[in-house]
């Protein structure tokens, strides 16, 4: 049973950031060599649609160890959260992982 003061890892990153973690962490994904490209590449001239899949799999692999990836917005002065992207890369969010206990 967890103590209701147990503290979790949260992180907070601007957009540039958050893509930096995305490419550090999961640009190997799979061992492909089209990922292994993205690692190298510089993030303007990676594809918003490698973006949202990079997003997709980080999203997946936080849930996975008990976690969440959470993207905010300012629109008219009134904060908006996401738990998702649909199609295009969203832009000037800020991202919050908050990541598991394992």
């Amino acid at each position: 049973m967890k103590a209701e003061n147990e503290k979790q890892t949260v992180i907070t990153l601007n957009d540039e950031s958050f893509k930096h973690y995305l490419i550090e962490r999961y640009g190997d994904h799979a061992g492909s060599s089209n990922w292994q490209r993205v690692k190298n590449a510089s993030q303007d001239l990676i594809s918003p649609e490698t973006w949202v899949q990079l997003y997709n799999h980080a999203k997946q692999d936080i849930t996975r160890k008990g976690g969440s990836l959470i993207g905010y917005e300012l629109v008219n002065n009134i904060l908006l959260s996401h738990d998702g992207i649909n199609s295009h890369w969203p832009m000037n969010w800020m991202w919050v992982m908050r990541f598991g206990r394992d």
